[in-house]
């Protein structure tokens, strides 16, 4: 998972991309607890990300913590303070499909 968000903080929208598209495999294929200090790390990377002028980038990091929200609800909840405000701000976006993911 380290190496997936080390991809996504990356300065390059390609690497950023991967970053995501690895991050969201493994949330996938994921089926057990993280530590809280992983999924810190996680919300941190895409509430960066969220404010990213590349739709398809903060399309990618909603994606990724609506994965999240289903694998660790309870680690989310400390977090929430901190998202909810981003994740609105992304209903806003002019693109439909950026709007779609923060619903």
């Amino acid at each position: 998972m380290e190496e997936a968000l080390e991809l996504a903080r990356s300065k390059d929208t390609k690497e950023r991309m991967a970053g995501l598209e690895r991050l969201h495999q493994l949330l996938e294929a994921f089926r057990k607890s993280l530590p809280s200090s992983e999924v810190t790390s996680l919300v941190d990377v895409c509430l960066d990300l969220l404010k990213d002028n590349n739709f398809r980038v903060s399309q990618g990091a909603l994606q990724a913590l609506a994965s999240a929200a289903v694998l660790f609800r309870e680690h989310l909840k400390l977090h929430f303070n901190a998202l909810v405000p981003v994740v609105v701000e992304r209903l806003g976006d002019a693109k439909q499909r950026v709007r779609d993911a923060a619903r």
